[in-house]
């Protein structure tokens, strides 16, 4: 994997992000944070938003060697705009840290107890697809709810891009 291709697909992740965040912004509060059903295991789409932000963020900490022992929880996020806020703090963490790579160091191995040899660029598509998932829920309420965010596939990112 080359730096490259990880910029663009990181740079994919979080407009992908943004194009969920930005249809939120139509949902009242009530609606952002009401139990779904089915339940896709996270209980409301704030729910949902908030495990997918605090995976890209506990992971960016563990390929950059720091503690991830903080959870972020859904009820610290009372709004979107909360949540939109705190994403974009991520969204920029994570462009530094990709920034401070290179093709060599994205190949090679960090430590984590869970994972036989990791590779850091095998952990960033992790997250990338855990993303792309997650997003496909909140896509499907948001759309239950009237408000479809529409296609979000990578080649509408690559056109919007050019």
């Amino acid at each position: 994997m080359n730096i490259n291709n990880i910029t663009t697909l990181v740079n994919f992740n979080f407009w992908a992000n943004n194009r969920i965040l930005s249809i939120c912004q139509n949902l009242t509060t009530e609606d952002f944070t009401r139990q779904v059903s089915p339940d896709p295991g996270w209980g409301s789409l704030r729910g949902i938003l908030v495990h997918t932000l605090d995976t890209e963020y506990g992971w960016r900490l563990i390929l950059q060697g720091k503690d991830a022992d903080t959870i972020l929880k859904a009820s610290d996020f009372e709004n979107v705009a909360v949540l939109q806020t705190r994403w974009e703090i991520e969204k920029n963490a994570w462009l530094d840290y990709i920034n401070s790579l290179s093709t060599e160091s994205l190949n090679q191995s960090y430590d984590d107890s869970t994972l036989k040899d990791p590779k850091v660029w095998q952990t960033i598509l992790h997250i990338i697809f855990h993303g792309t998932q997650h997003r496909s829920e909140a896509a499907a309420i948001l759309t239950g709810y009237g408000h479809s965010p529409g296609d979000m596939d990578f080649d509408v990112f690559l056109q919007e891009e050019k």
